[in-house]
């Protein structure tokens, strides 16, 4: 005969409650894919502002370095304006007449006796014409009459 057992009932593991504190599988379909997409949106929501950041700052530099480049132009500028001016100063002593008259004074230069005036012939006032010209202005070479 057999021994009284007590009656064990035995459940599918896939049916049964999960065990307390245990984590169950993440499912690989819809849920995953939501949570990739927030870690791309809220990765792409930290980069906007601060790639907005360095193109400002970037802008700011080149602004900040063509200012210092017109300063130093209008420098150069002012510079060479002044330089200019100097020169021409020293031209107009050198074209002075009393400079003109010391300088010929010093090279035993004197008025002249007389003074000795060269005609030159006016240039002709014919237009010139080739001989190509002269064939096609003629009708009567055109139709080769006589």
């Amino acid at each position: 005969m057999r021994a009284a057992t007590a009656f064990k009932l035995e459940f599918d593991q896939r049916l049964a409650p999960p065990p307390r504190g245990a984590r169950s599988p993440r499912p690989a379909g819809r849920a995953a894919r939501r949570k990739r997409f927030s870690v791309a949106r809220l990765g792409a929501c930290a980069a906007a502002p601060l790639i907005f950041l360095f193109g400002y700052v970037a802008l700011n530099a080149e602004l900040v370095a063509q200012t210092y480049r017109l300063n130093a132009d209008q420098q150069t500028q002012a510079q060479l304006v002044q330089s200019d001016d100097a020169l021409h100063q020293r031209l107009a002593q050198a074209q002075s007449v009393a400079r003109l008259e010391a300088a010929a004074a010093a090279l035993h230069m004197k008025e002249p006796a007389r003074v000795a005036v060269i005609n030159v012939p006016s240039a002709s006032t014919k237009p010139t014409t080739t001989a190509f010209a002269a064939r096609i202005a003629s009708f009567k070479r055109l139709f080769f009459a006589r």
